[in-house]
């Protein structure tokens, strides 16, 4: 169980010599945990000390099970940044935490907060803390789950210090308590404390690339190891697998989002075990001896494995606490299915019994209510109903939830290069008693066939690119193309480099009429085609980097359009686009058609 594993685990063994842990270090650092123990014993220290304003206290230090609950409806507030939601159970116990100072007194693990002082640069108590520490601390302290919808390039390290901190302060605090109750037992106290899961880890973290899973990593060695002279196992191999190549140089051909995005090393399958005691932090730990997980959706889905695999593991996920699903975005455009099959299996009652201590483990947990009480906090550049739809359904945290989001969208039509002629083409109103589902792929197919395509059915017409931002309509279409006999090629996230090559000359070449592509081949790609006459957006895509990506291709044509086809529920898609005044007058306006022209 977790006392055995706190009291010295067995290393697996290393294939790199120079990183592997010596017997004497195994040792030295068993002695460390029985220091620790005896610093326990004698610190005169009350639980009822410890508990005041801590809200991790709060949250896991009960044994009662809860009285199921449905969530409230949500509530707006906001300040001059961000536009803030709150269910009206969502606690709210730390306040508000501008400055250092103010952080201090909320159960923070000291050696983290001198660190926290140290990275940032702050002088003491009085500096204040960045835009998005000072939104998202509260949330993240409280243990609410949280939506964050404004993720960025510039915001992304301070994101990863806040979520390194919040990682480490949570597994820095249950080894504290765990060894606590383990000097109390050693000492023959006949009460049996209740502080455990069924498993170690309690963090498990999901990153779609190792680059980024890599500038995590880096913020937790600069919090956790500081100025100390704490060993790190494995560091060397872990910078092999996950840092940046040395010689690698970014692609100025394409925009500055995607070199910034895959810059590095942009692999998307892996899993690294992290596990840290009072003087070493290792890498690559079996996932039973870890106290984070890092991984990308991928990674773990493969050792989740499938129904019918002969070799299947998820038993390490039964007692994750805290859940943080960074660049939810990203995610989208790799296999959102892989996601959501992974957090199926998180908090399970495990399948084996691998040594558990039951006299040891939470009520809660032996209740099955880990999901109420884990914390799931997700970043994403922007909000979306496949995001939403997963806060909702999987993200039930007893504390309540908040999201937040950037105040107003500006939109992305100043980006466009040249002025364009831009159609704005909107969708009959959904019909009584159709589903939202049947509303957004029939009926968009409907319209699309009859209301849009026929603008374009000219023979004057020509090298006019389709853009689909899902691949089942993308199939949809290009099946009706294929019934209609229609001139055209395709290019998709599934295209080999030798088809992309011919396509894109041909197309160049005016060879065909159509070229049908998809939102995921843009992101993944981002090729600039040459002799592009119109564009026509089957949907609104989700990045709206990539509405100007191909309307500045258009700047050679001398009729150049570009139309775009919405409805009421692209509203969200739409204000990324142009806007958030212009998306409220496309979305309430009862005309059918809007033409924007870009200066």
């Amino acid at each position: 169980g977790i006392n055995a594993e706190y009291g010295g685990e067995d290393e697996e063994e290393e294939e790199d010599v120079e990183e592997k842990m010596s017997e004497k270090e195994e040792v030295r650092e068993d002695e460390e945990d029985e220091e620790e123990k005896a610093e326990y014993e004698s610190d005169g220290s009350t639980d009822e000390d410890e508990t005041k304003s801590d809200p991790f206290r709060e949250c896991f230090d009960s044994d009662t099970p809860l009285i199921p609950e449905e969530r409230r409806e949500y509530t707006t507030t906001g300040n001059t940044l961000y536009n803030i939601q709150k269910t009206n159970n969502a606690t709210s116990s730390t306040g508000d935490i501008r400055t250092l100072a103010d952080m201090r007194g909320f159960g923070i693990e000291p050696s983290l907060l001198v660190q926290w002082e140290s990275t940032t640069k702050q002088i003491a108590s009085k500096g204040p803390l960045k835009p998005v520490s000072n939104a998202l601390f509260p949330y993240l302290l409280n243990y609410n789950d949280m939506l964050y919808s404004g993720s960025t390039f510039e915001n992304q390290p301070e994101l990863l210090k806040l979520l390194a901190l919040h990682s480490l302060n949570h597994v820095f605090k249950t080894r504290k308590i765990i060894l606590k109750n383990n000097a109390k037992v050693a000492k023959g106290s006949t009460e049996s404390p209740r502080d455990q899961g069924f498993t170690r880890p309690k963090v498990l973290l999901l990153f779609p690339f190792r680059n980024v899973a890599h500038k995590f990593v880096q913020q937790v060695f600069k919090l956790a190891l500081g100025g100390t002279k704490k060993q790190i196992s494995n560091r060397k191999r872990f910078e092999e697998e996950y840092g940046p190549d040395s010689v690698e140089k970014p692609n100025l051909s394409k925009s500055l989002s995607y070199q910034r995005l895959f810059l590095g090393n942009n692999d998307d399958f892996f899993t690294l075990g992290m596990a840290f005691s009072k003087n070493s932090v290792k890498l690559y730990t079996d996932f039973y001896n870890s106290d984070i997980i890092v991984a990308s959706p991928l990674g773990l889905r493969n050792v989740i494995g499938a129904e019918g695999d002969k070799v299947r593991d998820y038993d390490f996920l039964s007692s994750i606490e805290v859940l943080g699903m960074f660049m939810c975005d990203v995610f989208l455009m790799q296999n959102w299915e892989h996601l959501l099959h992974s957090l199926e299996f998180t908090n399970l009652k495990p399948e084996q019994n691998r040594d558990i201590d039951f006299s040891r483990v939470k009520s809660w947990v032996l209740e099955g209510q880990g999901a109420e009480f884990r914390q799931n906090l997700l970043f994403s550049a922007f909000s979306c109903p496949e995001i939403n739809s997963l806060f909702a359904a999987n993200c039930k945290n007893h504390r309540g939830a908040v999201k937040v989001a950037p105040l107003s969208q500006q939109g992305v039509l100043s980006g466009i290069l040249h002025p364009v002629r831009q159609v704005f083409s909107r969708m009959p109103d959904r019909k009584s008693g159709q589903t939202a589902l049947d509303y957004m792929t029939t009926q968009r197919f409907e319209s699309f066939i009859h209301s849009v395509l026929p603008r374009y059915r000219s023979p004057d017409l020509r090298s006019i690119v389709i853009v689909i931002p899902s691949y089942f309509d993308f199939v949809k279409v290009r099946n009706h193309f294929k019934r209609e006999s229609s001139s055209f090629a395709q290019l998709s996230e599934y295209s080999s480099n030798r088809s992309v090559t011919n396509v894109r000359r041909g197309f160049a070449e005016g060879t065909f009429k159509y070229l049908l592509t998809t939102e995921r081949f843009f992101f993944f790609k981002r090729y600039t085609l040459k002799n592009v006459g119109h564009v026509v957006f089957y949907e609104a895509p989700l990045h709206a980097e990539c509405y100007t990506h191909y309307l500045n291709m258009l700047h050679t044509a001398p009729d150049h359009t570009a139309t775009l086809l919405y409805c009421k529920l692209d509203g969200t898609k739409l204000e990324r686009i142009v806007g958030e005044k212009q998306c409220r007058l496309l979305i309430n306006s009862t005309q059918t058609t809007h033409m924007i022209v870009s200066q």
